[in-house]
């Protein structure tokens, strides 16, 4: 099932089912995990908020990332690769830059981040696009069809990511 808004919804009502609880005098564990899932809701809500005016679109030219604010095109040639990264908490377009990420640029600043390689061959740094949870699979398929005829631009496909596994993997790194 593709999470909608009831994902959003739920957690805030279990939220508002344990502050209930906890007011009316029963504090169970129960009662403090619906609380501590309410604040996972509100969480949800907020980064929902904040992106209310983001828009994505793909085409021949590249990759169009409106903030609300201003406009920016990520052209597909200045692209090494590409991919889509889902975690239990979110779904992010991944975009790799060819050069160095363009952090003058007041749209594109915003989404630049360090973490690990989506391939070998890539650099670290590249552009975090937030997805919406529901119909970032159209915005994908939309993104690969575009990307395509740039043989030059790597396409990394769908990422599943685990925070928990790569601070895991990296603390291995790191003592070696």
């Amino acid at each position: 099932m593709e999470p909608g808004w009831s994902s959003d919804v739920i957690p805030l009502l279990l939220g508002g089912a344990g502050v209930a609880g906890v007011v009316t005098g029963r504090v169970t564990t129960e009662m403090l995990i619906m609380v501590g899932v309410g604040a996972l809701g509100v969480l949800l809500l907020v980064v929902a908020w904040r992106q209310r005016h983001q828009k994505i679109a793909a085409d021949h030219t590249g990759l169009w990332v409106h903030n609300g604010r201003a406009m920016q095109v990520i052209q597909w040639e200045s692209v090494a690769g590409i991919g889509v990264c889902c975690t239990a908490q979110a779904v992010s377009l991944e975009v790799v830059p060819r050069g160095p990420a363009d952090d003058r640029d007041p749209v594109l600043r915003a989404l630049i981040r360090d973490d690990e390689p989506l391939a070998p061959e890539l650099p670290r740094v590249r552009y975090r696009i937030s997805l919406p949870q529901v119909g970032w699979r159209t915005l994908a398929a939309a993104v690969r069809r575009h990307s395509e005829p740039h043989p030059s631009l790597l396409w990394c496909g769908q990422i599943n990511y685990s925070p928990v596994t790569a601070a895991l993997a990296r603390r291995r790194s790191d003592r070696t």
